[in-house]
């Protein structure tokens, strides 16, 4: 239905209602018996019609709120725990407790010396390979080699090769470094402890950038879009900054039938803390919903859901609708079951 044009009359039934009745008292002068005779004044064997009044409502459509407010707490944008990739002793140590580093800046040293070692044997063994390969390459072009010797020799190059590259992956994992850059948490080794594989270094967080989650009702699942403008607030410590949506959930809550949203918040002066919670505020570009505020004694449940009584023609007739954001008061009808009615000049009709 179009709500924005429509304006109805809910009349919600409180201690009374609306009845249409017949009736009276059969022993009252001038009745005569059901079977015939002519009755009082409300007609030919029957009892005079009343009415009883009721308490009314006009309803009329209004626009949803265009803002909306929501609790969410502010995180690092990247955050990671730096651990040790494999087992040793520490050797070196580079970080210091709360230090802003680089990308790729080293931070602690595990004794590599064992794989130092079998690294020059490792490059003495391709060398040789190397070497080998060539003489067999010239002899073979000069039909002093087979085919099969000049494949062999390539083989134990490709061989001699990859060994080298495996030991040098194994070195690289003796050296922890910052995969982006942030500020460290608080070192948690020292120089000379051995070190197992999975043991903690530090925290690495890139705090110069945040990132907030939030919940957004149904009502309002299609008012934001990706790249869309939030304000935030830290209102323990009265400090405001601006975010980017960033991304949406594809879908809906089952259970609470809300959408999450990510927003990211630009803190390069660092004025706002990881961890803190702040008020978001977003402003509805588009989607916002509009719906009719009844009374929330107004409406009755039955098989078909909920349904008010609408003011037609001086009578009180069944309206079927369904029903939007509720608070203790009122309850905000959406749209009608189309099943159940259709909309004429502002007039339901059944």
């Amino acid at each position: 239905m179009h709500l924005n044009t429509v304006k109805k009359i809910f009349i919600p039934i409180f201690a009374s209602v609306l009845l249409a009745a017949c009736g009276g008292d059969s022993s009252a002068p001038g009745a005569k018996g059901a079977a015939g005779g002519k009755g009082g004044p409300g007609g030919k064997g029957g009892r005079p019609a009343r009415e009883i009044a009721v308490e009314g409502y006009i309803a009329e459509a209004h626009e949803g709120a265009k803002s909306f407010s929501a609790m969410a707490t502010l995180e690092p944008l990247n955050n990671v725990e730096l651990t040790a990739a494999t087992s040793g002793r520490l050797t070196n140590l580079y970080a210091k407790d709360g230090a802003q580093v680089q990308k790729g800046t080293l931070l602690a040293k595990i004794d590599d010396s064992e794989l130092r070692a079998q690294l020059k044997q490792a490059e003495s063994n391709k060398q040789l390979a190397q070497q080998k390969f060539d003489r067999v390459k010239a002899l073979y072009e000069k039909d002093g080699a087979t085919k099969a010797d000049l494949e062999s020799a390539e083989a134990s190059l490709k061989s001699a090769e990859a060994s080298v590259e495996l030991i040098k992956a194994q070195i690289a994992k003796t050296e922890v470094r910052a995969p982006f850059a942030g500020k460290l948490g608080f070192v948690n080794v020292s120089v000379g402890a051995w070190l197992t594989t999975g043991t903690s270094v530090a925290s690495l967080s890139e705090v110069k950038k945040l990132k907030a989650k939030f919940a957004l009702p149904q009502r309002y699942a299609s008012a934001l879009k990706v790249g869309d403008a939030v304000e935030l607030k830290d209102e323990e410590r009265n400090v405001s900054a601006s975010g980017k949506v960033k991304a949406l959930e594809a879908g809906l809550s089952e259970s609470s039938r809300t959408r999450q949203v990510l927003v990211e918040v630009d803190n390069a002066k660092g004025e706002l803390l990881a961890g803190s919670y702040a008020k978001v505020n977003v402003s509805m570009q588009s989607g916002v919903a509009k719906s009719i505020p009844v009374p929330a004694e107004a409406f009755t449940l039955d098989k078909d859901g909920a349904y008010v009584f609408v003011a037609v023609g001086g009578k009180a007739k069944i309206k079927h609708v369904e029903t939007g954001l509720r608070t203790p008061i009122t309850v905000d009808v959406t749209t009608r079951n189309p099943s159940q009615c259709r909309l004429r000049s502002g007039v339901g009709e059944r």
